[in-house]
């Protein structure tokens, strides 16, 4: 989505939560709620539409929201909205990010507690008087002071698929300063790690460094400047997110982006065999009797180790492979033949099954499927049976016409609490791919929620397991599940487990990938994209992937279509 239409899309989403908390007319907020959607998923940029009778024709946006959208185009400001943030303050408003805090409730709270920030909100679930408003008990405020540890923890981090797009953005502005030679992200962010506390830009330069960072500080993304030295930069962009830039020489270039990635465990670890090869360390990184390093690669090497991809960089055993020869050859982008969760206008997607095969051509993969939402994810517009077939239809006549991807017929399958299926087993036979998932009943025992997976991978209908653990980064903790016995149950049954590229969820987690390669299971790396756009977001999952030590003879989305057709089908009855 590009930044007028987002920013759009943001204003009247805030309008329509914060109408809510007002308890304002209901048919209000939905106007502004299905504005924002609707633009939210729009492929053409509002810049393009002139004028209040263009902007009508935008599906949802009447008379009135198109003043608005004029106005901020024209001002940076919707006069309306500023309005609405006096009563219904930023910090109130965030509130509603925190899981088990809707509208309603939170304005039970502002009422009755005087709630206006995250503090007043503990406060006020901490005060026994809370079990006095209707429909509170002890079990749900439990819930909501875990979620709001959860939240806090998140406000501090960005999710990695947040941060990445910025850091790219930073990465080449600063290619285009004179006298840079080379840029590289650092941190946690080159080891793609689910979440990204500030981003780390590591520079090279032969000349004068000093000009170079002023060059940096005057970019326009530049908020406000924390510190500057003569060769490194600490500053807040406009989005409040701090970004530290080191410039170096190239011959010091390897042994700073080495110092500056790594974990401090394994960067611990690392000098440790430094010192005992003579090598001394300081705060710019390794060197040896001649100097710094140019390259990592080298850096690596003489220490006696394998080169170790930034991703596994967090001590979990990578220094010891390393020192063996041990390394895995890790998944990489190129490696994946198509993406195998995905949704289409069929169910809450945004794109036409053609506009997603198009895009997945353009990406060069082989496949894809398509796998819209079963009938009880009511809120996703799931599937009937009936609609489920003429979806197929058009599957089928898409594929009819010869194009270079082949789309797949497939359903992204409700897990009921039971761990029976939302379609019977008749109809599950009629698709190409199935990927089980759980949407409800999220707050199952451990041997409940266990069993009721299980039950669902051993349906010889199912052929994979999607986003397992069902968490929500910064937003919802997984689900209480026995991953082991998953696993297991995997691998007896010749099932794949997802990781879910959604920036959102990442899940599998790295660790959990790790321990079901290890197991021998196989995975799917899809991005549960709902628009074309989404489909780019496949290299979070590769991320995820690589971190836990994924190889591409694991991922059953890197096989030719000839080969994954022939295990789909070793998959069936």
């Amino acid at each position: 989505m590009n930044k007028l239409n987002s920013q759009i899309a943001r204003i009247f989403a805030r309008i329509a939560d914060s109408l809510e908390i007002l308890d304002e007319n209901g048919f209000k907020i939905n106007a502004y709620r299905k504005a924002s959607r609707n633009i939210s998923s729009m492929q053409n940029s509002l810049e393009e539409f002139n004028g209040e009778k263009e902007l009508c024709t935008i599906p949802g946006i009447g008379n009135d929201l198109s003043k608005k959208i004029i106005e901020y185009k024209l001002t940076g400001k919707v006069a309306y909205y500023e309005e609405i943030r006096k009563q219904v303050p930023d910090e109130l408003a965030e509130l509603l990010e925190i899981r088990g805090v809707g509208p309603k409730f939170l304005r039970t709270l502002v009422k009755q507690f005087a709630v206006s920030n995250i503090e007043s909100l503990k406060e006020s679930i901490a005060d026994p008087d809370i079990l006095e408003v209707a429909g509170i008990g002890k079990k749900k405020i439990k819930q909501i002071s875990r979620s709001i540890e959860v939240f806090e923890v998140g406000k501090k981090r960005m999710r990695l698929a947040e941060a990445y797009p910025v850091a790219m953005i930073i990465k080449e502005e600063t290619e285009k300063i004179p006298g840079v030679l080379k840029v590289e992200q650092a941190g946690s962010l080159r080891r793609m790690r689910e979440t990204v506390g500030n981003i780390d830009i590591i520079a090279s330069a032969a000349e004068d460094t000093s000009e170079i960072i002023e060059e940096f500080t005057r970019l326009g993304f530049v908020k406000e400047v924390l510190r500057k030295t003569e060769n490194s930069a600490h500053v807040l962009t406009e989005a409040v997110i701090r970004v530290d830039i080191l410039v170096t020489k190239p011959a010091c270039y390897g042994s700073a982006l080495q110092n500056l990635t790594g974990s401090s465990y394994h960067n611990e670890k690392i000098r440790e065999i430094a010192a005992e090869k003579g090598l001394e360390t300081d705060s710019l990184g390794i060197r040896n009797e001649t100097g710094y390093f140019s390259s990592e690669e080298q850096l690596y090497k003489s220490l006696g180790l394998q080169y170790i991809s930034p991703e596994l960089r967090e001590d979990r055993g990578e220094i010891e492979a390393a020192g063996t020869g041990k390394l895995p050859e890790l998944l990489k982008r190129k490696d994946l033949k198509g993406d195998l969760h995905t949704h289409s206008t069929w169910s809450d997607g945004a794109s036409t099954i053609r506009d997603m095969a198009d895009k997945a051509a353009s990406l060069g993969y082989e496949y894809i499927a398509i796998t819209d939402h079963s009938p009880s994810s009511r809120i996703a517009n799931g599937l009937s049976i009936s609609r489920l077939m003429q979806k197929k239809e058009e599957v089928e006549k898409i594929n009819s016409e010869g194009g270079p991807v082949m789309v797949l017929m497939g359903s992204e399958v409700d897990i009921l609490s039971d761990g029976s299926l939302d379609y019977p087993d008749e109809v599950l036979k009629e698709l190409d791919f199935v990927v089980a998932s759980v949407h409800s009943s999220f707050s199952m025992e451990e041997d409940e929620m266990t069993k009721r997976i299980c039950r669902a991978l051993k349906n010889p209908n199912v052929d994979a397991l999607g986003h397992p653990t069902g968490r929500l980064i910064a937003q919802r903790e997984p689900y209480k599940v026995d991953m082991e016995a998953v696993i297991e149950t995997a691998k007896r049954h010749d099932k794949a487990l997802e990781i879910n590229s959604s920036y959102k969820r990442l899940d599998l987690k790295d660790t959990h990938a790790r321990e079901a390669v290890e197991s021998g299971v196989k995975i799917i790396v899809s991005t549960d994209a709902h628009r074309t756009q989404h489909l780019e977001r496949i290299i979070f999952g590769v991320g995820t992937a690589r971190r836990g030590w994924v190889r591409k003879k694991d991922v059953v989305n890197t096989r030719s279509l000839p080969d994954l057709l022939k295990w789909l089908g070793s998959q069936k009855p």
